[in-house]
């Protein structure tokens, strides 16, 4: 009954409310949304307020926001603290006064965008890249996006320092502007505290006005008619933006180009000049002035020479012609020409001068001058004659055959004027100093030191001179001749059958000498009287003392020292063999050194293989070296040394080198001639070359011939693997190694490692007789059952003695079932024993079983109590009356839909809901729990090995 009443309260409820809400609505005025910044597209991060208002009183009312379907928070406003792209949509609002609600206002459409607007920023004029001062600039910023509500901020410089007093304006000018308004621009927008992105940097290049200055491209100012003028308005810096404008005399003269050219100028053309540069409204300040003069007509040159007073010149003589332009010397040129019809241009130049040095006869005649600039030619001067002749020559001629003497010497000289003249007179010079006027011939008489000099002559006639003759050097020794006396070879020893030169020579002069020779203490018959002395094929009987002399006209000299000669017979050469072997292997190194031979500079060598001549590199050194031998290497070896001096030694004794035919084979074998190995045994191979030869090394490889085995003594020619393993199985090969000598690749031996049998430790002892037992009983499995076995047991790692039985019984102390326990079974036969098993810990299945049963107990008690407990309540519960369904007092939605007096969007009251009382059960005894002893046990079996260990016994149940 009672259900049936607040039944009935809330049915009364809901009606009452849809009754006042029909009553009302429509009496509140339609609401209205208003939004700050009002704007339809605002951007991520950006703050928007929306406020829902209505005309007139608003005091009590509620404000309710939808958001399409969704329901917003009750509040007169919706603020978005932070846009982004979950805020787009339409919004609308009502308002509600007690029981009356609004309609729903006109809906606001929101877009959010996606980041930050970026605005862009120009200047005008758009097309001006270089400012310069007193211009005008305005820079502009503008959103594309969206250009509503913003506020702009101008910023000047790469830190983007804001411009103080720019306005928040979409523009900012800059007036009459100066380089230091220079630089980068940007600008940024603001509204209600939200800023865009930075614009891209906008920079401004602003300079001074430039300098002008008028720069003369002629090389004069004062021209000639039908001369050209050039001169350049020079702009600083450069801009082919500037406009040039010229003045001449004050007045406007010309404004289309940069460059005044004045072609063909004539005396209107003269005045001052200036020029400015002109860009829109700019105006530079006026250049330099340049003042330009044009002369009414054509210059005439004067021709002049130097000296005026001569009429005739002779030979070697100097002449200057001089050409002189009255009105104007700048920038001429000068053409010389010789002959009366002034074609043949004899020089150019921009002298006014032309000097003749050391005239010659073929240079007289006519001579005229012209100047001329960029083009333009005076008219030609008058013409100047000149007359020239020869000057006599003369020679100093020396009239005896030699020129440095010995006192008591005489010499003669005389000097020749040609062609001969009377009117010539004769002068001597002695290093520079006169000499002698009266005569040409000059002799002097047994001569001394002082009589040494360069001697010349002249001729001369008024106070012309000829030019010096030839120049004759005399040199008079204050001491006899001095005898200079060389062997050749120069190098000792001299060797028999060698020739041997002596040449005499007089360190003073060469000239004019008889020579003697002498040998021994004979002074007065001479072995030769040839300067040079040779004795051909010396034999040790030519030993001794030998010296000369000279004579020339009725000069003689003295002596010359002794030179002493020393005859030996060559060496004889030794060969050695430096390489080890005799017999070796093609590509393998062979040296030899050929000893007894000097080591001076002098000796090379030759070396013959089967008395024919070797010939290459290092062929002529006392060691022979062949880096790679080939079978026609093989023969007997000898070597020769020969001297500079194309002496040759005999031939020394012979060395024979054996090559073999073929490269080394080695033969690869195995110690235990098995080919079938189980891990853990031993195998060796031993890697043999059946040829008489020694100092091996060797190379062992594995799998391929090019993978070879490391840290191998490569003297031992056997190989050991102590402790085969599954890596060792594959092919073996080995190679030989001696010097850089590598032999052929060995026979192969292919090896097969096997597994040997796997050993398992099992529990005999069953479950039930765990816990009651004293003791365990572990056996040890061999998979490989076919053969008979022995057996090893292993506790903590360590051979447990007199246990050679398959069944291992362990006490039941903690120590025992805390311990590890292995084994491995063993035989005398191949394989000799098995793999070693697993370590088996016998408390983790102690442990394990004792919780298990213990869990198994509380499960059962569980299971008995729950059981029970049913049974109690079905005999204590009261069978409950069944009683009709009751009438459903509450109207479906579909069923209040239809009727007439409920809106469609009309809002239900809330009812009051009857709470339930929960059903409570009666308190069950609480289940068993494991005893003290197993709880204690469990916790000292928590370490690290043995929790692993348990883990691995659950996963097998």
């Amino acid at each position: 009954m009672a259900r049936l009443k607040a039944l009935l309260i809330t049915v009364i409820k809901v009606l009452f409310c849809l009754m006042q809400e029909s009553k009302t609505e429509g009496n509140i005025p339609k609401p209205k949304i208003t939004q700050t910044p009002a704007v339809n597209v605002i951007y991520t991060t950006e703050k928007m307020t929306l406020e829902c208002s209505v005309q007139g009183d608003s005091s009590g009312l509620e404000y309710i926001w939808q958001k399409g379907d969704e329901r917003l928070p009750d509040s007169p406003t919706y603020i978005i603290p932070s846009a982004d792209q979950s805020h787009s949509g339409d919004y609308r609002c009502k308002v509600k006064k007690g029981n009356n609600t609004s309609d729903l206002s006109d809906t606001l459409s929101l877009s959010v965008a996606d980041g930050r607007p970026k605005p862009q920023l120009t200047k005008e004029p758009a097309s001006v890249s270089v400012f310069y001062t007193k211009d005008s600039v305005t820079l502009k910023c503008s959103i594309t996006e969206d250009s509503e509500g913003w506020t702009y901020l101008w910023y000047k410089g790469q830190d983007k320092k804001h411009i103080p007093n720019s306005g928040s304006k979409s523009q900012h000018t800059l007036s009459s502007v100066v380089p230091a308004d220079g630089g980068p621009y940007w600008c940024q927008v603001e509204r209600a505290g939200f800023k865009s992105d930075h614009s891209d940097s906008l920079p401004l290049v602003i300079k001074e006005l430039p300098q002008t200055t008028l720069v003369m491209q002629t090389k004069w100012t004062k021209v000639f008619p039908t001369e050209v003028v050039k001169m350049e308005c020079d702009i600083q810096p450069p801009s082919p933006d500037w406009i040039c404008k010229y003045y001449k005399n004050g007045q406007v003269y010309q404004t289309s180009d940069c460059m005044l050219n004045l072609q063909f100028a004539n005396t209107g053309d003269s005045g001052d000049y200036k020029c400015i540069g002109t860009l829109r409204s700019l105006q530079t300040q006026p250049s330099n002035p340049i003042g330009v003069h044009v002369y009414g007509g054509r210059p005439k040159p004067q021709l002049t020479q130097e000296p005026a007073s001569v009429s005739v010149f002779y030979t070697n003589e100097s002449v200057t012609l001089k050409c002189n332009i009255t009105e104007d010397s700048e920038g001429w040129t000068y053409l010389w020409y010789k002959g009366q019809d002034k074609k043949h241009i004899l020089n150019t130049g921009s002298k006014s001068q032309l000097t003749l040095s050391s005239v010659a006869p073929a240079d007289g005649g006519s001579y005229w001058c012209q100047a001329e600039r960029s083009g333009f030619k005076s008219e030609h001067s008058d013409f100047l004659s000149l007359v020239i002749k020869d000057f006599p020559q003369t020679k100093l001629v020396m009239q005896t055959k030699w020129t440095k003497f010995f006192p008591s010497e005489v010499v003669n000289m005389k000097c020749d004027i040609m062609p001969p003249s009377p009117d010539w007179i004769c002068k001597y010079y002695r290093d520079d100093q006169d000499l002698q006027t009266s005569d040409c011939m000059l002799n002097l008489q047994s001569v001394n030191t002082g009589d040494s000099g360069v001697y010349k002559c002249i001729g001369t006639l008024r106070s012309l001179e000829t030019q010096h003759s030839n120049p004759i050097k005399v040199h008079v020794y204050g001491h006899p001749p001095t005898l200079l006396l060389s062997v050749d070879p120069t190098e000792p020893p001299i060797y028999t059958k060698e020739n041997v030169t002596l040449t005499c020579g007089v360190t003073e002069e060469q000239e004019g000498w008889t020579y003697m020779w002498y040998k021994g203490s004979d002074q007065k018959t001479p072995v030769s009287s040839e300067r040079v002395f040779t004795i051909p094929s010396v034999q040790r009987s030519h030993n001794g003392e030998y010296k000369c002399q000279v004579k020339r006209e009725n000069f003689s000299s003295g002596y010359s020292d002794s030179h002493g000669l020393t005859i030996e017979e060559p060496p004889v050469p030794t060969l050695e063999r430096l390489s080890n072997w005799a017999k070796v292997f093609p590509t393998e190194k062979v040296s030899m050194k050929c000893n007894g031979i000097p080591t001076s500079p002098g000796w090379t060598f030759k070396w013959y293989r089967t008395q024919h001549l070797l010939r290459g590199k290092n062929k002529n050194t006392d060691t022979l070296l062949m880096d790679s031998v080939v079978l026609e290497d093989t023969g007997e070896y000898t070597c020769q040394g020969v001297h500079k001096r194309q002496l040759e030694t005999v031939v020394s004794n012979s060395i024979s080198i054996h090559v073999y035919d073929n490269k080394a084979v080695p033969t690869l074998s195995q110690q235990q001639n098995d080919t079938s190995v189980y891990v853990e045994e031993q195998v060796t191979f031993m890697c043999e070359v059946k040829i008489d030869s020694t100092d091996w090394e060797y190379q062992w490889f594995q799998n391929s011939p090019q993978e070879k085995i490391r840290d191998v003594d490569p003297r031992n020619a056997t190989y050991t693997i102590q402790s085969a393993s599954v890596k060792d199985h594959g092919s073996f090969w080995c190679k030989t190694k001696r010097g850089a000598y590598v032999s052929e690749l060995s026979t192969t031996i292919e090896i097969k490692i096997l597994a040997r049998p796997t050993t398992v430790v099992n529990l005999e002892t069953g479950w039930a007789d765990i816990l009651s037992v004293d003791s365990l009983t572990l056996l040890c499995e061999v998979d490989n059952t076919s053969v008979t076995w022995n057996y090893t047991w292993y506790k903590e790692d360590e051979e447990m003695a007199n246990e050679t039985q398959k069944a291992l019984h362990i006490k039941a102390t903690k120590e025992n079932y805390r311990s590890k326990y292995s084994c491995r079974g063993i035989r005398s036969d191949r394989p000799t024993y098995s793999m070693r098993s697993e370590a088996f810990i016998a408390n983790n299945i102690v442990l394990k079983r004792q919780i298990l049963l213990a869990i198994s107990g509380c499960l059962v008690v569980g299971i008995v109590l729950i059981v029970l407990g049913c049974i109690y309540f079905k005999f204590t519960r009261k069978p409950e009356e069944e009683s009709k369904p009751e009438p459903d007092l509450f109207f479906t939605f579909a069923e209040l839909k239809k009727r007439a007096d409920i809106g469609s969007e009309t809002e239900l009251c809330l009812a009051e809901t009857v709470d339930n009382k929960p059903l409570t059960a009666e308190k069950t005894e609480d289940p068993p729990v494991l005893s003290d002893e197993l709880l204690k046990e469990a916790k000292e079996s928590q370490n690290k090995e043995e929790t692993d260990g348990l883990l691995k016994s659950f996963k097998g149940l």
